[in-house]
């Protein structure tokens, strides 16, 4: 399908604040929408900060009809099959948490293959997280008691992202983690080597499409380095200055840019 004068053959798109606009779920017109790219040749990818048990709940109907980068790029997966992941050391993990929890009025989140974790005591964060998330997080006293690899570690203010905080946990980890803006008050710690760009990249690789055919829609810091892998990149108006800048165009609402797409 041409697009901007460029054959498109895969469109990428965020979730939150991006697909989802202001919503928790996708508008269920999103499934035909989808079905209709792919009737004319073009695949859909699910890009988001989100774990992959919720994305593929969030897209029930076409659940095994769509290729998904989950954890800001640690975690990619095809009709239910991991194609990669990118765990964290365990040790870093942990001296990641430990700064976290020296920061007053946050709550923390990490993330293994296939489940999300919060502390058990963070009982009020619980209820608002799955207020949000389905299904519901699971719950440790201790984060040691996790077994397996970690691929994600994320901190949220409620009043969101502090520049003094930030600063801080950049200055310190951006030498070993890849650490982003996920908007809505979440910061996210992944592996070096682990963001949406570097995913798609090997996405492409391994499903064998030309990275000069993608389209991507995005809101955040955690989707430049998809803009920047993309052969068209949009930002949504609601963006920061900053992102947009790193767009090639501007959309209110990707529904609506999709559906002038088909025409």
């Amino acid at each position: 399908m041409r697009i901007h004068g460029r054959e498109i053959t895969t469109i990428i798109s965020d979730l939150d604040g991006t697909l989802l606009g202001g919503g928790m779920e996708p508008d269920r017109a999103v499934f035909a929408l989808i079905r209709e790219l792919q009737k004319r040749g073009v695949r859909f990818v699910a890009a988001s900060g989100r774990q992959y048990r919720n994305m593929r709940l969030l897209f029930e109907p076409i659940r095994d009809e769509i290729l998904y980068i989950c954890e800001n790029g640690s975690l990619v997966v095809k009709r239910d099959k991991t194609l990669f992941v990118k765990c964290i050391p365990r040790e870093l993990v942990f001296e990641v948490l430990e700064d976290m929890f020296s920061i007053p009025g946050t709550e923390t989140i990490v993330s293994s293959e296939r489940k999300l974790y919060t502390l058990a005591s963070r009982k009020e964060f619980i209820k608002r997280i799955n207020l949000r998330l389905k299904p519901e997080i699971d719950t440790v006293e201790d984060y040691h008691g996790i077994s397996g690899g970690m691929n994600k570690v994320s901190i949220w203010w409620q009043d969101g992202i502090p520049e003094k905080e930030a600063k801080w946990l950049h200055e310190k980890y951006d030498a070993k983690l890849q650490v982003a803006d996920a908007g809505d008050g979440w910061l996210d710690f992944t592996m070096n080597g682990a963001n949406k760009g570097i995913a798609l990249r090997e996405l492409a690789e391994h499903e064998g499409f030309p990275l000069s055919e993608t389209l991507c829609f995005g809101d955040s810091e955690n989707d430049v380095a998809m803009f920047h892998e993309c052969a068209v990149s949009y930002a949504m108006a609601t963006s920061k200055e900053a992102i947009k800048k790193q767009a090639d165009h501007v959309c209110e609402n990707v529904i609506e840019t999709l559906r002038d797409f088909l025409g």
